[in-house]
C-alpha cells in the first residue's frame, strides 16, 4: 500500500473515532441535562421526566443510534422507567439516599415448581416464603413446610378505606397460631390507609397490641398500595403525607424492638413515595417477573401472586428473601 493511501486510511479512521467519541459525550451530556430541574422539585414529589420532553431528534444513522443507545444506558442507571414505550415512558430519579442492590440477576432461577432460588458469594441460599391472609382459607402448615417453604408473612389487619377504622384480618389469629404450632417462622403485614404521621403511629400501635405474645422472627411490614375503589381515603393524598404515615409506622415499630419494613410494587415506590426519607428501612418489592427490575436494595421480593404450594387451596403469593 502506498504511503499516501495509508495516510488517507488513517485519517478516515481518526475521523470515525472522533465521531464515536463525540457521540458518547453528547449522549452522556443529554442524559445528565434531563436531571437539571430535579433539585427544583420538592422532596415529596418524585422528579418526573419524559423522553419526548428531553430527547434528541437525530437523523437515522450509526452515530445517531450510538448516541441514542448511550442516552438510554445512562437513563437506566439514573432513573426508574415507568412504561414500556420509550416514546411515552415516564422517568423517576433514583434516590441517592437509598442503598442500591448489587444482586447478580442471572442467579435468580425459577424451578419447575415455580419456586425461585438465588445464591451468590454473600447469600448462600435465599429463603423461600409465602404471604397469606384470610383469602387462602384453611392452611395445612405441615404440608407447606414439607414443600420447602421456610417462612410466612401473615396479614394482621387493615385500615378501612372509607371511615378509616382498624380491623384484624379474619384469618389472622388462626394463621399465626397454626403456623407457629408447626414451627414456621413468621412476620406480619398491615394494609395501610393512613393519611398522616399520627395515623401511621396509630396503625403501628394496633399491630404491636396484636403481636404481643407471639414469636415474630421476620419483619413487621406496612403494606402501601392503591385501593381500587372510588373515594378511597389514601389514594389522593400527597406523597409527603403518605411518606409521613409510613415513617410514623416504621419509627414506632423500630422503637418497640421489631424490624420495620415497607411493601410496595416497583412503580409505587417510584411514583408515590419520597424515597429520600425511607433509606433507613428494609424494602419488600412486589414485581411479578422472572427477574427484578428495581434499583434499590430489597430484602424481600414477591415475584408471583399465582403460586401453587401444597397445603394451600388455590393460588398464593410466593416470595424470595435475601437474608
Amino acid at each position: 500500500m502506498r504511503e499516501a493511501d495509508r495516510r488517507k486510511q488513517l485519517a478516515k479512521r481518526m475521523k470515525y473515532a472522533v465521531c464515536i467519541g463525540a457521540g458518547i459525550v453528547i449522549g452522556i451530556i443529554a442524559g445528565i441535562c434531563i436531571g437539571i430541574d430535579y433539585n427544583k422539585t420538592t422532596r415529596s414529589t418524585p422528579a418526573l421526566y419524559t423522553e419526548m420532553e428531553h430527547g434528541l431528534e437525530l437523523t437515522p444513522g450509526e452515530l445517531a443510534n450510538l448516541i441514542y443507545d448511550n442516552y438510554w444506558n445512562y437513563i437506566k442507571k439514573s432513573y426508574i422507567i415507568v412504561g414500556d414505550d420509550k416514546e411515552t415512558a415516564q422517568l423517576y430519579k433514583i434516590s441517592s439516599k437509598v442503598a442500591r442492590h448489587n444482586y447478580d440477576l442471572e442467579r435468580f432461577q425459577l424451578d419447575d415448581n415455580g419456586y425461585m432460588s438465588y445464591s451468590d458469594d454473600k447469600i448462600k441460599h435465599a429463603k423461600l416464603g409465602i404471604d397469606v391472609s384470610s383469602h387462602q382459607g384453611s392452611i395445612d402448615w405441615d404440608q407447606v413446610k414439607e414443600a420447602g417453604i421456610q417462612f410466612a408473612m401473615i396479614r394482621l389487619g387493615y385500615r378501612g378505606y372509607t371511615q378509616g377504622g382498624l380491623a384484624l384480618d379474619d384469618g389472622y389469629v388462626t394463621n399465626i397460631e397454626t403456623a407457629l404450632e408447626a414451627e414456621m417462622p413468621v412476620g406480619v403485614y398491615f394494609y395501610t390507609q393512613a393519611v398522616s404521621y399520627d395515623e401511621g403511629v396509630e396503625e403501628a400501635q394496633y399491630v404491636l397490641q396484636n403481636i404481643a405474645g407471639y414469636k415474630i422472627s421476620y419483619p413487621v411490614v406496612i403494606d402501601t398500595e392503591k385501593m381500587e375503589a372510588e373515594g378511597a381515603r389514601a389514594n389522593d393524598i400527597s406523597n409527603e403525607e403518605r411518606t409521613d404515615a409510613i415513617v410514623g409506622f416504621c419509627e414506632t415499630i423500630k422503637n418497640a424492638g421489631y424490624t420495620p419494613m415497607i411493601y410496595a410494587n416497583r412503580n409505587w415506590y417510584a411514583q408515590n413515595l419520597d424515597m429520600d426519607r425511607l433509606g433507613d428501612y428494609q424494602l419488600w418489592l412486589a414485581q411479578y417477573s422472572n427477574v427484578p427490575d428495581f434499583p434499590y436494595l430489597f430484602t424481600g421480593w414477591q415475584y408471583t401472586s399465582e403460586g401453587s404450594v401444597p397445603g394451600i387451596s388455590g393460588s398464593v403469593d410466593i416470595d424470595v428473601w435475601m437474608k
